[in-house]
């Protein structure tokens, strides 16, 4: 996009908050997966049960197994025994509960590999929070995984929990989609193509065809991209506009200095949480391609030899 163009994005954002940033242990995080993944160039191998989970099954493992070996006994007596029915119905309980967590646990070894190959693959959006980053970490370098307990949620059906949280629950953020960034930058090319080249159309045409257009897909892109997070995670992945977006905020330009301070780490920050991004960004967008045409609109044609003659004649 027109970095220019940017720094006319007016938010109605108070540059003052009385939120203060939380600090994580992001950057030991961050570190122990770089190590991880330094130490295994050709690829980690991630088993689905960890020393501790497998000492906690050691544990859990006869003790269901005994359950269910008495509740048979019942069960083999016949439909007329007392307790027949109730024991059916706990070892279909129990054969659930081992479904389940047998469940968790593979998916929490593929949560771990889609973290340490979006890391390999440099995909993980800066606009994730300090909090969602280390979790983010903590699961792709095994820490979740070393640390994991087994416990039974409200119904009695035991789960695999990173600390007091099922696995699955646990807010790792997201990765970066590049399907907005593209369409910004392509359509941007094609309305100056649009405007000003070989392939020019009226302004009336544009207002009428194209311009609706572009609002349709881009409304419909910002929705279908991770809603709120797709405006988000553009202008965070691209440092110049978040800059542009903060100076806007402060009144003031960002500087490499002024990067530096506690004013701008803390604004950086919570921008991420504070701010809906989307408010705004569709007509912004829409309103440099106007600018296009409201230039082509500006521009006189030069007069031909044969027009100039007829002037003057």
């Amino acid at each position: 996009m027109a970095n220019k163009q940017m720094s006319g994005y007016g938010f109605g954002v108070s540059n003052t908050r009385n939120s203060e940033v939380k600090n994580s242990p992001i950057q030991n995080a961050e570190q122990k997966t770089q190590e991880l993944i330094n130490q295994n160039p050709n690829g980690t191998t991630i088993t689905k049960l960890s020393a501790g989970i497998n000492n906690q099954l050691t544990s859990y493992l006869p003790i269901v197994k005994n359950r269910i070996a008495e509740l048979e006994k019942i069960k083999a007596l016949g439909s007329n025994a007392d307790g027949y029915s109730e024991a059916v119905d706990e070892i279909n309980k129990q054969e659930q509960n081992l479904e389940q967590l047998n469940s968790d646990l593979e998916q929490a070894a593929a949560l771990r590999k889609q973290a340490l190959d979006t890391q390999v693959n440099e995909n993980y959006s800066i606009s994730n929070t300090d909090e969602q980053a280390t979790n983010f970490h903590n699961l792709a370098n095994g820490t979740f995984s070393d640390e994991a307990t087994i416990q039974e949620d409200e119904s009695g059906m035991p789960r695999l929990m990173y600390g007091d949280i099922p696995y699955n629950e646990v807010d790792t953020g997201g990765s970066y989609s590049t399907d907005l960034e593209e369409l910004v930058d392509a359509e941007l090319a094609n309305t100056l193509d649009l405007a000003h080249g070989q392939s020019a159309i009226s302004i009336d045409e544009y207002n009428k065809i194209n311009r609706p257009n572009l609002k349709k897909n881009l409304e419909k892109l910002i929705k279908d991209s991770g809603g709120k997070t797709a405006v988000k995670d553009y202008m965070y992945q691209n440092p110049e506009l978040i800059d542009m977006f903060i100076s806007n905020q402060t009144g003031k330009p960002v500087t490499p200095d002024y990067k530096e301070t506690d004013d701008y780490k803390k604004l950086y920050n919570l921008n991420k949480t504070g701010v809906d991004f989307n408010d705004g960004f569709v007509d912004l967008v829409l309103s440099m391609h106007d600018a296009e045409f409201q230039k082509k609109e500006e521009t006189k044609p030069e007069l031909t030899a044969e027009e100039i003659i007829k002037k003057f004649s």
